[in-house]
């Protein structure tokens, strides 16, 4: 790899060896760049332009990458046991809700560069229909949202002064990486009471399910390794700069 980077930095007048770890460390941090953000930007095109360099980099440590050039975003998927992380019941079904609004925004041609655009109080209403359940609360919801963040699924906008508790939403395109395509038979399992001892497995890496006894309260989906999951963890808010 050293070998393949003097090359490739020999070659160019652009770049320097400092360029390639600050945007191997901003993908190992944010598990998803986008070219639309000012703060992804720079490490975004710089990968784009030496995709075979990063993808044999991750492949060496246990990661796929994945690169979306027609929704302008790419992203490291973990692989193995390590792709998958416990997620409780209402984390679980509030993702797959958020999965169901975005086909819904697609069927709409509501999609603008692969996103979608929502706000909490129609993911809830959502959420309540789908679900017969009690929708989670002002704190839960937002504990819940901010996991959301932090793994790059949705982005948060500023509410208005009028309705302070409506959160604007963006989906992004990575929630099809995320929820695999039989979302609706996971999402009418999880809401029945005979399979509330189930698990649902949302794997990144192959895009298929498969259903395990656990507990009541858990469900298992698809995330980072701990290593990496540890430095994702510390920023509550999803970087939007």
């Amino acid at each position: 790899m050293l070998g393949d980077l003097q090359k490739i930095i020999g070659r160019s007048d652009q770049y320097q060896a400092s360029d390639f770890s600050r945007a191997a460390n901003q993908l190992l941090t944010n598990q998803f760049l986008y070219a639309e953000r000012p703060g992804h930007r720079e490490s975004y095109f710089l990968v784009a332009s030496h995709v075979d360099y990063f993808t044999n980099l991750f492949e060496a440590i246990g990661w796929s990458f994945v690169h979306q050039p027609d929704e302008a975003y790419m992203g490291i998927l973990p692989k193995g046991e390590e792709r998958f992380m416990r997620l409780r019941l209402d984390e679980s079904l509030l993702l797959l809700c958020v999965r169901q609004q975005y086909e819904q925004r697609l069927e709409s041609f509501e999609v603008e560069a692969g996103q979608a655009y929502t706000s909490t109080d129609d993911l809830l209403t959502l959420y309540e229909n789908l679900t017969g359940k009690e929708i989670p609360n002002e704190t839960r919801l937002k504990e819940i949202l901010s996991l959301f963040s932090r793994h790059g699924v949705i982005e948060r906008g500023k509410a208005d002064e009028t309705d302070p508790k409506n959160i604007p939403l963006k989906i992004n395109p990575v929630i099809r990486q995320v929820v695999v395509e039989d979302f609706i038979r996971q999402l009418e399992g999880l809401c029945d009471p005979q399979e509330q001892e189930s698990e649902v497995v949302i794997d990144l890496t192959d895009n298929e399910a498969a259903e395990v006894d656990a507990s009541a309260d858990e469900l298992t989906t698809e995330a980072q390794p701990a290593s990496v999951t540890e430095q994702v963890e510390v920023t509550d808010e999803v970087n939007a700069e």
